[in-house]
Order: C-alpha cells, then structure tokens, then sequence
C-alpha cells in the first residue's frame, strides 16, 4: 500500500482567509523546485510508492506550477506516485492553461468553497472577486473529472457557519458535488481569535442541518475536528463510522518551521479534553478539541454543556 505524503509547497496564496492557520508562515519562503523534487524523491526512496498531497498556501499560485506538474506526471508515469489530490482555492483552475496542465496529473481536487454566495465567501477569504474565480474553476473543473473525483471543504468561522447548508446545497445542485468535509477550524494563526472562530455551541446547529442535508442526499461527509457532542444522537452512528474510517498514517513535510512531520504524533499532541469529558460515553473514541480551543474558550466544557 502507497505512503500518504502531505507536502506543503510553501505558504503563498491569493486568498487571505480569515480562518488561516499557516498565517505566521507567511514569511517563510516558498519551497524552490527543486527542494520539492528532492522531498518527494526522498518519501519515495524510503517508501517506494507514496500518495502525494500537495497543498500550501496556495500550489496553483507558483510561477513553476507546470515544472511540478511535469515533474509529478513523470513520477505517476514511472508507478512512484500512486495518487495525487490536491488542496486549492480553485481561483486559478478557472485559466484554462493551469486546467490543463493540471488535469491527467491530479485524480482528486479539495475545493477550498467557504460561501454560497459571492458576499459570503469574499467576506471570508477577504479578497473580492474571489468567489466568482473559484466557481468558474469549480465549472471547468467538474466539466473535465468524474463527479466523484471532486470534494468541497468549507472551514467555519464566525461569517460563515449559518451558510454552511447552502453551500451544501449550491454545489451539489449545480456541479452534483457528492462529497463534503466539514471542517472546524484549527485556532492558529488568524484563526486563533473569537472574533473568527465560533464556539462548538454556536455550529452545533448549523452543523447537525447540513449533516442532515447530506445524509438525505445519499452524501458521506468528511468530518474533521467536531467533537461527538457537538451531534445530534441521530447522527451518532454515522459519526461514529466516519471516524473510523480516517486514515491517520500521513507524514510529509510542513514547512521549514516544522520540517518532517509525522502527522498521527502530531494530532495525538494537539487535542485536549475538558473536564466533564469524562463522563461521556464517547470520551475513548472522541479526540477532544483542538489545544488552542480550550486556551479560547477554557469555559466550555463540553460534556456539560450540551448534556444539560
């Protein structure tokens, strides 16, 4: 089986999201070409065959964008990479020259989409027109891939979390996007402020909605960092199996800050749990919340607040 590799690029992106969590790498530079080359030559020299994630910052981004594609085309081709998705905003998959280089290479896309409408997700990533650059890629995109081959993450924040259904709903409406991550965000960087990221108690219901939304829809969403709490106990089987189905065996390469990471070390790290966690019946299989949440947040302790 392929070793899944996360490799961060670099942190430049045409996106300021508020919700940023690489926001205080933004002075690191980018990776050069050729340090790519050789990290991924590397994780296939102790690997043999890996799953390549690239993502940044913002990969589409780069002036070498097709020297990386080339060079991950020919790795594919020699059967080193067995699979590559990619982590984007989509803006510039909406120029047909990057489409191009892009498509063939790829074989899943995570779509970076934090609004249904042009005023929500401008608001977020703080940069008009964005919106529109994203949905046009999105166009293109689903026009070239298997339906399937293309999921839509939305993280949360304090502009966006009631949308979080319509979002949902546009995209599957209008592209038949099947898959979603619902994603809660990492309180670092940007994020790590109240003004920007909401409270468990302040998702809970927008979050229970869209599950709810997908799951009549014959969807399986990604869920990422939303304690069992936070679920209606409708949804607590569900939950539960999409879990269990996460693939923690990811390392790769975070930057020159973090260097080598090892990402199942790291995740079990950066989650805490609250008090009254204890006494749930999912405290063994629930990881908690995010470290830097707590420090947000030390009041809500989780258990208590939504079992009373």
């Amino acid at each position: 089986m392929a070793q899944l590799v996360d490799l961060k690029v670099g942190f430049t992106c045409n996106n300021r999201c508020i919700h940023c969590v690489v926001s205080d790498k933004k002075d690191e530079c980018d990776l050069p070409f050729e340090s790519i080359k050789q990290l991924v030559e590397d994780y296939i020299a102790r690997y043999s065959k890996i799953s390549l994630t690239l993502t940044g910052g913002e990969i589409t981004y780069r002036d070498d964008y097709d020297r990386v594609m080339r060079f991950v085309r020919a790795k594919k081709e020699a059967g080193s990479i067995a699979f590559v998705d990619m982590q984007t905003n989509g803006r510039l998959l909406a120029n047909d020259e990057i489409l191009n280089e892009t498509i063939g290479v790829v074989d899943f896309f995570l779509i970076a989409l934090h609004g249904s409408t042009a005023e929500i997700h401008d608001q977020v990533t703080t940069c008009p027109g964005s919106y529109c650059e994203t949905v046009l890629g999105l166009s293109k995109l689903v026009s070239h891939m298997q339906k399937d081959s293309v999921a839509i993450q939305t993280v949360l924040n304090k502009k966006n979390y009631r949308d979080l259904r319509n979002i949902y709903r546009f995209a599957y409406e209008t592209y038949g996007i099947v898959e979603y991550n619902i994603t809660f965000p990492h309180p670092l960087g940007t994020a790590y402020d109240t003004e920007v990221t909401p409270t468990y108690a302040e998702v809970k219901n927008s979050v229970n909605d869209a599950l709810g939304y997908c799951l009549e829809n014959n969807m399986s969403p990604y869920l990422e960092a939303l304690p069992y709490c936070v679920f209606d106990s409708r949804f607590h089987p569900y939950v539960s199996a999409a879990y269990e189905r996460i693939n923690h065996n990811v390392v790769g390469y975070g930057g020159e800050r973090d260097g080598h990471l090892d990402y199942q070390e790291a995740l079990a790290d950066s989650h805490v749990k609250y008090d009254s966690c204890r006494s749930c019946s999912f405290t063994s299989s629930c990881e908690g919340v995010w470290r830097e949440y707590r420090q947000l947040y030390p009041l809500d302790d989780m258990y208590r607040l939504f079992s009373t």
